[in-house]
């Protein structure tokens, strides 16, 4: 929810977030001084957005006063709401690019360049932690449509990895199990050569295999009572869910869930029964949802600038991918 229009009592602090991404990828943190509302924590540099200022031109200021960098471009990541025991929090978080000059810490704090995939294992603030899950989360996520043979689907599946896809959903409800899991180890091996990670529908005990980088949760499965989906991940493994609704939504965060699929978005021909939500709706949900959400139905790739401005972490797409 937006710091302009929250409804409970509770003063909410806008705060502007920079995830600093160098030429080389690698991504610039800072440490919160000891004596400073979690100290200690590594941070993404920012701070408060003053009354009438812009998102941006707060980064700009932080940022030179933080860091005495400028940065040339800013593209939109995720926006955090979170509430701490003594504080609310909104994180309005910006990919910053095309830095100038060199970083240093202007206010005695430790700065330090890490790669992505350092992040997890750093200690972050907690409304830091879906910050640091759309970092590592790219903006297309491929769900595979129908395939003849396997050679049909390893074809395709390829031909997307060549053309930059990096994260997949492996969809085939018509196999059967023993079927499904000899081709997922197959598109595992495929999907391993490049670093592409594939998630599996399936059950629990799925996370145990070794070419299983997580698990996608239908619905049903998300608003099942009883399976402790979380405990059976590993450090290096995803769990997502598919959600139509708020109820949902909110299941997924109670789950811990790392990322949600938000659809019907717009009209699609692979379920012509559904009613679509509207962009308006979808970007309403996203907004109060502190995990990055892929908007899926409708969409093509000249969609994918204008959904992330309205808060999505990217496009899920079965057509568009499944050529």
């Amino acid at each position: 929810m937006s710091p302009d229009n929250q409804a409970n009592a509770r003063k909410v602090v806008h705060v502007a977030v920079a995830v600093i991404r160098g030429n080389d990828g690698k991504i610039l943190i800072a440490r919160r001084p000891d004596d400073k509302h979690m100290g200690g924590y590594w941070e993404f540099p920012g701070g408060k957005v003053e009354e009438g200022e812009s998102v941006t031109a707060a980064l700009n200021r932080e940022l030179k006063e933080e860091l005495d960098i400028e940065v040339g471009q800013f593209r939109k990541l995720i926006s955090i709401r979170h509430d701490y025991p003594d504080k609310s929090v909104y994180l309005d978080t910006w990919w910053a690019e095309d830095i100038k000059g060199k970083p240093c810490g202007n206010e005695g704090q430790e700065i330090r360049w890490v790669d992505l995939k350092e992040l997890p294992g750093l200690e972050f603030p907690p409304a830091n932690n879906a910050i640091v899950t759309a970092a590592l989360l790219p903006n297309r996520y491929m769900i595979t449509g129908k395939f003849g043979t396997a050679a049909e689907l390893l074809e395709k599946v390829s031909d997307q990895i060549d053309q930059g896809i990096a994260l997949i959903q492996f969809r085939a409800p018509w196999l059967d199990e023993a079927t499904y899991q000899h081709l997922a180890r197959e598109l595992h091996h495929l999907c391993r050569q490049t670093g592409a990670k594939l998630l599996l529908k399936g059950e629990p005990e799925l996370l145990a295999k070794t070419w299983c980088d997580g698990i996608h949760l239908t619905s049903k499965q998300l608003m099942q009572e009883g399976l402790d989906w979380r405990s059976g991940c590993g450090s290096d493994q995803w769990l997502a869910a598919s959600c139509h609704n708020q109820e949902q939504i909110d299941r997924a965060v109670s789950l811990a869930v790392d990322f949600v699929t938000l659809s019907p978005v717009l009209p699609t021909d692979s379920h012509p029964n559904s009613e679509p939500l509207g962009e308006e709706k979808a970007a309403e949900l996203t907004e109060n949802c502190p995990l990055p959400v892929f908007w899926l139905g409708g969409m093509k790739l000249t969609d994918q600038d204008r959904l992330i401005n309205r808060g999505a972490q990217g496009l899920a797409a079965i057509g568009t991918f499944w050529l």
